[in-house]
């Protein structure tokens, strides 16, 4: 992306004068710093250049403290983890990848192994240095004595230790230490209650993570949008999914003036039934931009029983300003025909999609309270799934309802699909009149660009004994 891109993309226009009290980091002047090779401290995660000073918002979601320290590894180290613990030995991989990019090949035991003085230890292991009783939400990477210790009060948390740690890419010699405390939790409370954490994605480490998700064309380009795989429109980086819409000149093909990113999608990692889905995510609600949150139902995985069409549920689609919009789609293939069984005077043979926005009394739209810093604000999103029901929400707040015990559709009677697995998809893409109708196009609107959707994590949580989690592992 472009330096011009990247500024957008961590600015307000410049018409807006106010600052956003939320942000981390230092509001007065939109900077980050940057250690030295050896110099110990406390400093800000370099992970975003320093901005100019009249910086007016700035995403500081991605930053922590942390300290540089001398350490003595990790030559002549082993990686120590939990015995019968198969997350761990997958997070210490990660560690093991990047030392050996440092010409450093460490090798990966259990804590049933008798204790050395070199170790670096994952999670909680039986070793005196692991921190057995840290609270769950919490990471601290240590140096106690000669040790690099990675605490946190799960699998999860201990995965984000390693990962933040390996972002920050210390050399030999020097390890980066921090303490914090995260946002995740491993069971719901509340209206949530019973529901319990079964698979997720915090977007910690560095590119698009294959055991969760790949890029797939989902949703079409033409000669003038262009879809693509690059970094400057699809990457994992500062902790966040990043998906980039932007302008964009490809100097093999003069038409292209937009470059839009795939969609990135758990098709052939993880399909589920019924759950509690959540996400955190920067949302752009800007004229001629189309991000998305939605699922399918045609994957591979799983036990699927409905073939007459390929089920859409859009958690969110953002059509207009302020506004996000559910959907629940039955997509009828050619060769089903709905057109011939239900709609004679219609064109045979043709996909047919049957759209549905509103079921029961909830408004089918949910209005965001107006801000000039909306499209830079993390909010929550979420989506609930069950025998029974299908739940929108937003920061909590519950704003459709779909009963999926009734027949939604007056035409085919057939509701098996809203039982099918389903899989996770997120986009960024653009109206325009060469790809979408639907809504004004981003060429009356070129001030929207750069349009940023980051999603800060994925969680999927379900109630003992009801759904079920497929992975292709």
């Amino acid at each position: 992306m472009s330096l011009l891109n990247k500024t957008k993309c961590l600015l307000l226009a410049a018409a807006i004068t106010l600052s956003f009290v939320g942000c981390a980091g230092d509001p007065a002047t939109g900077t980050s710093s940057t250690p030295s090779d050896s110099e110990e401290g406390t400093h800000r995660a370099p992970y975003v250049s320093a901005e100019p000073t009249d910086v007016v918002y700035e995403d500081n979601d991605h930053l922590f403290d942390y300290k540089t320290e001398k350490w003595d590894g990790p030559k002549g180290y082993v990686i120590v983890i939990p015995s019968g613990n198969t997350d761990a030995r997958e997070t210490a991989k990660l560690l093991k990848d990047y030392y050996k990019k440092l010409d450093v090949d460490l090798s990966i035991v259990t804590d049933k192994k008798a204790a050395v003085e070199k170790e670096i230890l994952i999670g909680k292991t039986n070793r005196d240095e692991s921190d057995k009783d840290i609270a769950e939400a919490d990471i601290n990477v240590s140096v106690q004595g000669k040790k690099l210790v990675f605490d946190g009060g799960h699998n999860v948390t201990v995965d984000s230790a390693v990962n933040k740690f390996i972002r920050l890419a210390p050399k030999a010699g020097e390890a980066v230490t921090f303490k914090l405390t995260t946002d995740f939790v491993s069971a719901l409370s509340g209206d949530f209650a019973g529901y319990e954490y079964v698979w997720g994605n915090e977007f910690e480490g560095l590119g698009l993570q294959s055991t969760d998700f790949d890029s797939v064309n989902k949703m079409l380009g033409s000669d003038i949008v262009e879809v693509s795989t690059s970094e400057e429109v699809v990457d994992v980086d500062d902790g966040r999914l990043k998906m980039h819409a932007i302008s964009y000149f490809n100097n093999d093909k003069e038409t292209v003036r937009y470059r839009i990113p795939m969609t990135t999608s758990s098709i052939y990692h993880m399909n589920y039934v019924y759950g509690y889905a959540e996400i955190r995510a920067r949302v752009p609600y800007s004229t001629g931009v189309f991000p998305s949150w939605w699922t399918q139902s045609e994957g591979e995985l799983g036990d699927r029983k409905c073939y007459d069409y390929m089920l859409e549920i859009d958690i969110y689609e953002i059509f207009r300003t302020y506004q996000k919009t559910p959907n629940l789609i039955q997509w009828f293939s050619e060769e089903w025909d709905y057109n011939s069984r239900y709609e004679p005077d219609l064109e045979p043979g043709v996909s047919r999609g049957i759209a549905t926005y509103m079921v029961g009394e909830n408004p089918y739209v949910y209005e965001m309270k107006p801000s000039p810093t909306l499209n830079y604000e993390y909010h929550i999103y979420g989506f609930e799934w069950t025998p029974t029901e299908m739940k929108m929400y937003v920061d909590g707040e519950c704003h459709v309802t779909y009963d999926i015990t009734k027949n939604i559709y007056t035409k085919h009677p057939d509701m098996s699909g809203y039982h099918d697995p389903q899989y996770f998809n997120f986009n960024n893409h653009l109206f325009h009149p060469t790809v979408s109708t639907a809504c004004r196009s981003i060429d009356t609107a070129p001030e929207s660009l750069p349009g940023c959707h980051y999603v800060d994590y994925i969680r999927l949580y379900q109630k003992p004994g009801v759904g079920k989690v497929y992975t292709a592992d």
